[in-house]
């Protein structure tokens, strides 16, 4: 039956991996940082793309960059596409090696699988991420760990430390996998086995941490951007209260399920053996780390997928246990397995058949429009555009035009240019600030405060605007003719990865 299970993983991920392809929006900026790489042999230590203020650009995720670039640059959007299913699911497959370090014999369903991984869809399944790798070595950390756990083969801890080197590379999310390390060594002090091997590994790993080209610069930044106040950050947020409360219901609907579920099986234990009983025979490390993860990722929903793989890994066979009574008779047991492959698999050829890999950036969510009757009309000058969409412009505008900031600000801006931005957005002393920077160019979604002042502004006129933004030029262009951009949203998909940043001309 395994066998059917991981087909049926194999085409949920590559079936699910195929419906969000709106390319993420810092992915130009690794695009960027990669070419530059690959062009001149060299990381750049200052942000060549902005003239708001800058200081040394420590990149976290430059490793990730170059592979991201190579791909591509050589394979295209379908490179892209099977990297990120590939890395998705050998992810989902180390966690059912966790499971099985649990019990050997434990059957896997798919259907647990498919309602977990439902409430993650809009965080494993958008685009290729920088995030990915992160997801992907936290479950291999965990692996390594719970073998060690189980077995008493410490001599595996040593694959860690070389781990981070690479992982730390990648992404600043390394971070958790320390934690995770730390989390093993006090679990197993609490449960008085032997801890030692655990806290010496998570010295080692946070050493191997100053192999990267910042050196100990590094560590500081990702401690600093670790108590960062990201509130502008959509993905920063609880998902719980503020802004994001009515938002991703999925995740909710797995979310208190599982919280009940899981407290329902504590309660049950307790009532059986006691709770002086119960708290000697539970593995406090397995409840440390999911307490862990619960608190960070009710606090942010950047860290929704860490809780939910920990809780597929960790939990899986509590969760059999408590439902086991309800087991359907053997035969149909495996008719309905190999009827959701069967379906899966039916699904995904039927969809991927004539299907277009081509990542997409869409209409509406990128100010395509504007930035092209930049280009086209050869307009230069600074531009302010929402942070988020900083990469894309710069991207595709420079070196005509310089933008104030982008979704990377932890690692290159002065942390007040958000305030200011946002300050200006909401039109609070807005000419003030405008002046400040001098900002010459503005795209501006239309819901914001600051569109409706500048349409009344002496110094500035509505150039272009489409359904969303609007494209605000100062006076001395007023009278010039301007050629408007391409309504065609399929010439921006097939024109998306040129750019005039060229470092070989």
């Amino acid at each position: 039956m395994d066998f059917i299970f991981y087909v049926s993983v194999a085409s949920f991920i590559f079936l699910f991996g195929a419906i969000d392809k709106c390319i993420d929006y810092d992915f130009w900026a690794r695009l960027v940082v990669g070419k530059s790489y690959f062009q001149t042999g060299a990381l750049f230590h200052n942000d060549f793309q902005s003239y708001g203020t800058t200081g040394e650009f420590i990149d976290h995720e430059w490793g990730s960059s170059l592979i991201f670039y190579l791909i591509q640059n050589n394979f295209g959007d379908t490179g892209l596409y099977i990297f990120k299913s590939v890395v998705i699911f050998f992810t989902v497959f180390l966690i059912t090696k966790i499971i099985r370090l649990e019990d050997k014999k434990i059957p896997l369903y798919f259907l647990f699988f498919f309602f977990t991984l439902q409430g993650i869809t809009y965080n494993i399944f958008s685009t290729i991420r920088c995030q990915t790798f992160s997801f992907f070595f936290f479950i291999f950390y965990l692996y390594i760990l719970k073998k060690v756990q189980k077995e008493k083969s410490y001599k595996i801890l040593y694959c860690i430390p070389l781990l981070n080197i690479v992982w730390a590379n990648l992404h600043g999310g390394f971070s958790i996998g320390l934690v995770t390390v730390l989390i093993f060594a006090v679990g197993e002090y609490l449960n008085k086995s032997k801890w030692k091997p655990y806290f010496y590994t998570f010295i080692a790993a946070s050493l191997t941490s100053l192999i990267n080209p910042y050196g100990i610069k590094y560590i500081y930044f990702i401690f600093n951007a670790l108590l960062l106040n990201r509130v502008h950050v959509l993905e920063w947020q609880s998902s719980f209260w503020g802004i994001n409360k009515y938002m991703l219901l999925k995740y909710k609907l797995f979310f208190f399920p599982v919280i009940g579920i899981f407290l329902y099986s504590i309660f049950k234990n307790i009532n059986l053996k006691g709770i002086k009983e119960f708290y000697k025979n539970i593995d406090k490390t397995k409840y440390l780390l999911l307490i862990f993860m619960l608190i960070i990722s009710v606090k942010s929903l950047r860290f929704h997928v860490f809780f939910t793989y920990s809780i597929i890994a960790l939990c899986y066979c509590d969760f059999y246990k408590i439902f086991s009574i309800y087991k359907l008779p053997k035969t149909i047991d495996k008719a309905k397995e190999i009827v959701i492959c069967i379906l899966l698999f039916i699904s995904l050829v039927s969809h991927l058949k004539d299907y277009n890999f081509i990542n997409t950036v869409k209409n509406g969510i990128y100010p395509v429009n504007c930035i092209e009757f930049l280009k086209i009309n050869k307009i230069k000058g600074n531009l302010l555009v929402n942070f988020h969409l900083g990469s894309y412009a710069s991207y595709k505008l420079y070196p005509n035009n310089l933008i104030y900031m982008d979704g990377r600000y932890e690692e290159v801006y002065d942390n007040k240019l958000i305030n200011y931005m946002a300050d200006i957005f909401r039109n609070i002393d807005y000419k003030k600030n405008l002046e400040k920077s001098n900002h010459e160019i503005i795209i501006i979604e239309k819901y914001y405060p600051l569109y409706t002042a500048l349409k009344k502004d002496n110094d500035r006129f509505l150039a272009f605007e489409d359904q969303k933004f609007a494209l605000f030029l100062l006076n001395k262009y007023k009278n010039k003719q301007f050629k408007l951009p391409d309504k065609d949203d399929s010439y921006y998909n097939l024109t998306k990865f040129e750019t005039d940043i060229d470092w070989l001309k």
